[in-house]
């Protein structure tokens, strides 16, 4: 991969022939896709769809009711991040966050008072819908890796979602872990009473679990920085243009399967 250098000198108020010179890699990739957060109603509508698209496949009953945009979608504590092709401008995924910072989340009904929440940051991640297309398996776990990112900036410490059997794979995959037992599966009032399985990944801890288990995609995930991933605009600019390689050839088979998933 082509990299872009960058010297940090030790103590530069003092330089000396002694110096060490610490040589930091940052590696940029291009993806033939934006993630930002969907701010127009047009954005919205265009969300909106994919998950329509997305629910028709596994969920049809679901689906017939999730045709306009929901309450949730324009709530203060959510936020809609949307994946499109840079050559068309064409909707390829979605997932809504809503997170407890402000206020108290429905999904928290679902958390024992008692439990390892109790009183902390969450972020309840629903409405996943990936368009299928060659870059399916890309843009999901973009869309993951553009959660994270938000999660650390926001310093929230518990990302929580709820998959239907099989779906759940992907997710265990990625390190998150059971909320109660393996075998329990919750109804999803929200979502057409649906039996789901609830899980979670504690955010900070993450990057030294892919870490230590040597993940196929720790470096993706921590590693690399995705400037086509602009959900912090404002910040944009202090990154300049390094050079990039494409994320096109990334091998995520083995994480993710060919169909996209929903909750």
């Amino acid at each position: 991969m082509t990299v872009s250098n960058l010297e940090l000198v030790a103590n530069p108020a003092q330089p000396n022939s002694n110096q060490q010179v610490e040589e930091v890699r940052i590696k940029s990739l291009s993806l033939p896709f934006t993630i930002r957060i969907a701010r127009t109603e047009d954005q919205l509508l265009k969300a909106v769809n994919v998950r329509v698209q997305t629910y028709e496949r596994h969920h049809p009953s679901l689906a017939s009711i999730l045709k306009q945009p929901e309450l949730d979608d324009k709530t203060s504590n959510s936020l809609v991040l949307l994946a499109q092709a840079k050559q068309d401008d064409t909707a390829l995924g979605t997932l809504r966050i809503e997170t407890n910072l402000t206020s108290k989340i429905r999904v928290e009904v679902l958390l024992r008072e008692s439990s390892r929440f109790n009183r902390k940051t969450i972020a309840f991640v629903t409405r996943l819908g990936v368009r299928q297309s060659s870059n399916s398996q890309l843009v999901k776990i973009s869309l993951f890796k553009a959660l994270h990112r938000y999660c650390l900036a926001r310093q929230i410490e518990w990302i929580v979602v709820t998959a239907k059997p099989p779906m759940d794979r992907q997710y265990l995959k990625l390190g998150f872990e059971d909320v109660y037992e393996a075998t329990k599966l919750l109804p999803i009032p929200w979502s057409d009473n649906i039996e789901t399985r609830l899980l979670c990944l504690n955010v900070v801890q993450a990057e030294s679990q892919w870490r230590a288990a040597n993940h196929p995609l720790y470096e993706f995930m921590i590693q690399e920085y995705c400037p086509d991933i602009r959900i912090f605009d404002s910040v944009a600019g202090i990154w300049g243009q390094p050079r990039t390689d494409s994320a096109q050839d990334l091998q995520l088979s083995s994480i993710f399967g060919r169909n996209s998933d929903t909750n």
